[in-house]
């Protein structure tokens, strides 16, 4: 319960009884059973000062008690109900103007002015008479109230109160209806066939053929309408439908209910209560003796037989603050969300509220609620993350504590008590209490809402972080106070100090609830605070997760360092070169010192882990400065670097010379190195690898276009690499020379054979014809060899057809029998013939085609397309005429400018 009212005696056991109360302005009408008018004007009151009260005028009516009072101000005139009758007075002169004759009898009237509750609104006003078993209904007109309608109704009225400017709600002996007071159709209250679901009014507890108590209805605003049944009362709309699922249980039976929005005043038989239209609740209690009569609407009154007393409305920011005080935040809303003529900045009242309300359910472990209510104020992260204990908030955990609200029965009366605590320091004048800590599935449970939250929140951030490119790390700057206005007006710094607090509790949230999650978070782009996390980390040994956050933080060297201890330690998962070297193959150029670095106790380790830094399958690695990377692996080994090179030359295709020469030397080197290991080991193994080693040198050889063939040569020993000189002599033309070596230093006429074959070219000059180069080889040495006969007669039977035969008689000694060319003379002509048959079926090929094309030409030429001054071009739809035109084989001309576009 709350102040709602402050309660002034406005009216002290006046010498008069009081039958009728009605407030207009500052004036206050009291009808007295004599039939007499007094007018008072009331003084308004200023905060906590009594109401005054001053009479005006006295007016005897009549003779007989003055039972109903109300006032049209739009007319200015005053009605009473006396005697039976509705008597209309001038309201500044109280002179009777009319007496409504066809009223007699009446018990009851209500006055309508198709308006709500303003009074500077203007309306046609209509009054409503009930007179026995009918309802008459009087409109203004012409300066007078006129009947417009007689209705009969089915018992006496007890109650009546208009609905709209078409109904009017009436309360009988035992039922509610609503009638229309122009078609008469009147619509019973509470049928089954109006009520949700088939309930009647006994759902409420209210049975219809109990003995009743005087029937109740108040008309409510935002289109309800209060009906009473002994002590209970539910909610209706304007078409009679209930609108709440549950109705008020009043501590008694009401004897009259008025309403002051936003509350309900009701007259019980004890006391008078005050509750919450929207809540139901009870809001205050006042005793007031034999209070009887109520004057609802802005001015409240509440009179007994000689008192008045004024009902005048605290300031509804203190009464919300009172509610938030006894932790009462669903009655504090509801009076929040009153209009906002009564409350000022409503919306940033609602906000502040719903904010308290939240932190007051947090603290009762209704986590959902709270960080469903912070999600929709969109709060500051700080103030949420502030409510959990240090292991998640960190250096924003505040001890919450709630101050603890003293009652009217604490308060000291006593002066000296009071001034002694006035003396106090403001420490001591708010007693507190410490709330539960939060810890095991308690704290679970809280974390578990706070993740929900902070995703939220993480999600928004990165959508306007994305708009903002900015180095995510470089140290953050300092950030402005309020987060929540750097978000809306787009503060940078601010923005990235709040996600480093949302990234960061996040991170802890994971801990505390799996850390599972906390590798996935770390993988990702995100702005955790490195220190704090770090040290987090490495408490729970929770090495991977901390290489994650260095690589996502751009620390590379501490990421480097802490591989490099796990990886040279004889436990734990992590230890080895592996980690270390996958690491630095996606470092990338722009960190090749640091490659480098850490890439020596890689290869020193396990060589061929370390080589996977430099050729591994990463674009990264591609893209290292493939120079450099040649120059630091000299300072290893010749296989090293002889694994790079073919690497960089045979996987990437890197056509540049330089690697090209440099992986012959390589090749040419290590052949040296092995040849002196050989010598002085004689081992088999080492005889295996030169082998092998010559098989790749020569195979590149071969195969390469792209090394200096000069340079070589002049690298290579005299004695030795024959063959690999005779590759280099055919690269550079040298034909003659590198067949001398074939023939005459590695005595193989295989390879000679299959050196001009591979490289014979047709030409009908002898000298450039490896055969004939050959032929010379074998019958004119010029060295001192002696002359290969047979070598060059085997030559001429199995490739005679490359070469000339008086080329090839003319070479060979005159000794030669006949019957040794046999086979040479014989695959020569077979050779020849087939050439030239070969060229006859080509000739006569080739005229039948030319005979083809000349009929074709024959054809087009035949053709004829007649242009006149109609014919038109259809892609640009203009006449051809003169100009040049174009002619499709199904015969469409157009202009031949648009043949493109046809």
């Amino acid at each position: 319960m709350h102040d709602a009212f402050n309660v002034f005696l406005a009216l002290d056991k006046v010498p008069y009884k009081i039958e009728s109360i009605f407030a207009c302005g500052q004036k206050l009408f009291t009808g007295t059973a004599s039939g007499a008018l007094y007018v008072y004007e009331v003084n308004e009151p200023i905060e906590d000062e009594e109401v005054k009260v001053d009479l005006k005028e006295t007016k005897n009516f009549f003779k007989k008690p003055i039972e109903q009072l109300d006032i049209i101000k739009d007319i200015e005139v005053l009605i009473s109900l006396s005697d039976g009758y509705v008597n209309i007075y001038d309201l500044q002169t109280f002179e009777l103007q009319r007496q409504l004759t066809k009223t007699r009898g009446a018990n009851i009237f209500a006055i309508d002015t198709n308006v709500e509750i303003s009074e500077d609104n203007e309306g046609i006003p209509m009054i409503a008479v009930g007179v026995r078993k009918k309802l008459l209904v009087f409109t203004w007109r012409d300066t007078e109230f006129i009947c417009t309608q007689e209705l009969s109704i089915p018992d006496r009225i007890k109650t009546m109160v208009w609905v709209n400017g078409d109904k009017v709600c009436l309360g009988l002996t035992n039922e509610y209806v609503l009638i229309d007071v122009n078609s008469g159709v009147m619509t019973e209250l509470f049928a089954s066939h109006n009520t949700p679901g088939g309930a009647s009014f006994a759902y409420m507890g209210m049975s219809i053929g109990a003995k009743a108590n005087k029937p109740l209805v108040t008309k409510l605003p935002q289109g309800e309408i209060l009906l009473v049944k002994d002590n209970m009362s539910i909610f209706t709309g304007l078409d009679g439908i209930t609108t709440r699922k549950t109705g008020i249980d009043w501590t008694g039976t009401p004897e009259e209910i008025g309403c002051s929005y936003p509350y309900l005043i009701a007259i019980l038989p004890k006391h008078v209560e005050v509750r919450n239209i929207v809540t139901q609740k009870l809001v205050q209690t006042f005793d007031l003796p034999q209070a009887r009569l109520i004057n609802q609407g802005k001015y409240l009154y509440v009179a007994s037989i000689s008192n008045v007393w004024r009902f005048i409305p605290l300031n509804f920011e203190k009464q919300i603050d009172q509610l938030v005080e006894q932790n009462e935040f669903d009655e504090a809303l509801s009076l929040a969300k009153i209009e906002p003529t009564l409350l000022k900045d409503k919306d940033a009242k609602i906000r502040e509220t719903r904010r308290l309300y939240a932190h007051y359910l947090f603290h009762q472990n209704k986590f959902d609620d709270a960080i469903t209510i912070f999600q929709e104020l969109d709060v500051d992260p700080k103030e949420v993350i502030a409510l959990y204990p240090p292991s998640i908030s960190g250096a924003l955990h505040k001890p919450v504590q709630r101050p603890k609200v003293l009652k009217p029965s604490d308060e000291i009366v006593d002066d000296e008590i009071n001034n002694d605590q006035e003396e106090k320091s403001s420490e001591d004048e708010i007693e507190t209490e410490n709330l539960e800590i939060l810890e095991g599935k308690l704290l679970e449970e809280a974390v578990q809402t706070l993740i929900k939250f902070l995703t939220d929140r993480r999600h928004r951030i990165s959508k306007i972080l994305i708009q903002q490119p900015h180095k995510t790390n470089e140290p953050t700057p300092p950030a402005s106070p309020s987060h929540r206005t750097n978000l809306v007006n787009g503060n940078l710094s601010g923005t990235l100090e709040l996600a480093e607090l949302v990234d960061t509790t996040l991170l802890k949230s994971y801990m505390v609830i799996n850390d599972a999650l906390v590798g996935p978070l770390l993988r990702v782009h995100n702005y955790c605070n490195v220190e704090e996390v770090e040290g987090l980390l490495l408490e729970r040994k929770k090495y991977r997760e901390l290489k994650d956050l260095y690589h996502g933080k751009g620390l590379h060297r501490k990421s480097l360092e802490l591989l490099k201890k796990l990886g040279q330690s004889s436990e734990g998962l992590m230890k080895g070169t592996f980690q270390t070297g996958y690491y630095l193959q996606k470092l990338g150029p722009e960190n090749f010192d640091l490659i480098l670095e850490f890439a020596t106790w890689v290869l020193q380790t396990n060589p061929d882990e370390g080589m996977e830094i430099f050729i591994g399958d990463h674009p990264e690695v591609d893209n290292l400065p493939r120079n450099k990377v040649l120059e630091y692996l000299e300072g290893f080994s010749y296989d090293l670097c002889i694994k790079y090179l073919e690497h960089i030359i045979y996987v990437l295709k890197d056509p540049t010379p330089d690697f090209h020469n440099k992986l012959i030397f390589k090749y040419l080197a290590n052949v040296q190195k092995l040849e002196s290991q050989k010598s002085e080991s004689n081992s088999e193994e080492v005889g295996e690898e030169i082998e092998d080693t010559n098989k790749r040198l020569l195979k590149f050889l071969d195969e390469s276009m792209h090394y200096k063939a000069e340079k070589i040569l002049g690298r290579l020993r005299l004695d030795d690499f024959y063959e690999a000189r005779a590759i280099l002599l055919s690269r550079l033309g040298q034909h003659d020379q590198a067949l001398n070596i074939y023939v005459h230093k590695l005595k193989n006429e295989k390879l000679a054979e299959e050196y001009c074959v591979k490289n014979y070219i047709e030409t009908d000059d002898p000298t450039k014809n490896v055969f004939i180069s050959l032929l010379k080889v074998y019958l004119r040495p010029s060295n001192g060899e002696k002359l290969m006969l047979e070598p060059a007669i085997r030559l001429l039977s199995r490739h005679g057809s490359f070469v000339s035969a008086s080329d090839a008689l003319n070479m060979l000694p005159l000794t030669t029998k006949v019957s040794e060319l046999y086979q040479f003379v014989e695959k020569y002509i077979r050779e020849n013939n087939k050439n030239r048959n070969m060229n006859m079926i080509i000739k006569n090929l080739l005229k039948a085609d030319q005979r083809q094309v000349e009929e074709q030409l024959m054809f087009y030429r035949s053709r004829r397309v007649k242009i006149d001054e109609d014919k038109m071009c259809p892609q640009c739809t203009r006449r051809i005429g003169q100009s040049v035109f174009a002619v499709f084989p199904n015969g469409v001309v157009v202009h031949y400018h648009c043949k493109e576009k046809v």
